[in-house]
C-alpha cells in the first residue's frame, strides 16, 4: 500500500518524527526505547498517539462537528492508564485528542483502539469491527497483527517497534502514510 505522505514531502514526515526524539524516540526513528513499566506505559501511549496523526482518514469517519479524535484504551494497569491520560488535549489529525479508558459500552464512538498486554484476554476479541469501519486498533499482545489486528507494538531489545497488518488497514478504509510504514518492523498482507 504506497499511500501518499498526509503531511506532504518526507522530510516533514521525518522532521516531525525527530522532534519527538526529545521526548521518546532515540535509536532510529523506528524505534521507541523503553525503560522499565512507566517508560514502557508511556511509550506506547507516545507512539500510538504520534501515529494517529499519520493516519489517513476517509471522509466521513471523523465527527463532522469537529469533535474530538477519540481514544480508547483497554488495559489492567493504572501505569498504562495515566500514560495515556497524559495525552488528552493534545492535537491529533486536527482535533483535540479524548482518552477514554476501557469504555464499558462498544467502543463504536472510537477513532482509534489500543489494547494492552495487561487487558482481559476478552478485549482483543470484543473489539471485533466489521469490515468498513475506520477505526485505527493497535495493540501491545503478542500476535495481535498476526490476528487481523492493525498495528502491532513489539518490544526488541528493549526498543519498541512496530509491525502493520496492511490488509486490516485496508479493510477498515485506512491509509498510513508511505514514511511510515517503511519505519515498520514488518508489513503483514
Amino acid at each position: 500500500m504506497a499511500a501518499a505522505p498526509i503531511l506532504g514531502p518526507g522530510r516533514r514526515l521525518a522532521r516531525a518524527l525527530l522532534l519527538c526524539g526529545a521526548l521518546v524516540w532515540t535509536g532510529g526513528a523506528s524505534s521507541v526505547h523503553a525503560q522499565g513499566a512507566n517508560g514502557d506505559a508511556a511509550a506506547k501511549a507516545k507512539f500510538t498517539v504520534m501515529l494517529s496523526r499519520f493516519v489517513q482518514w476517509p471522509s466521513g469517519a471523523l465527527a463532522a462537528d469537529g469533535g474530538p479524535l477519540r481514544l480508547c484504551v483497554f488495559h489492567n494497569s493504572p501505569t498504562v492508564g495515566l500514560a495515556f491520560s497524559r495525552h488528552t488535549g493534545e492535537l491529533a489529525a486536527g482535533r483535540m485528542v479524548s482518552v477514554v479508558s476501557n469504555p464499558v459500552a462498544a467502543p463504536g464512538t472510537c477513532n482509534v483502539v489500543f489494547i494492552d498486554a495487561s487487558a482481559p484476554r476478552h478485549a482483543a476479541e470484543a473489539v471485533a469491527y466489521p469490515t468498513g469501519t475506520a477505526v485505527l486498533v493497535v495493540g501491545a499482545v503478542d500476535g495481535f497483527a498476526v490476528r487481523g489486528g492493525m498495528v502491532e507494538l513489539v518490544n526488541v531489545d528493549d526498543a519498541l517497534r512496530f509491525d502493520v497488518n496492511v490488509a486490516a488497514l485496508r479493510g477498515a478504509n485506512l491509509g498510513l502514510s508511505s514514511q511510515v510504514l517503511k519505519l515498520a518492523r514488518q508489513l503483514r498482507e
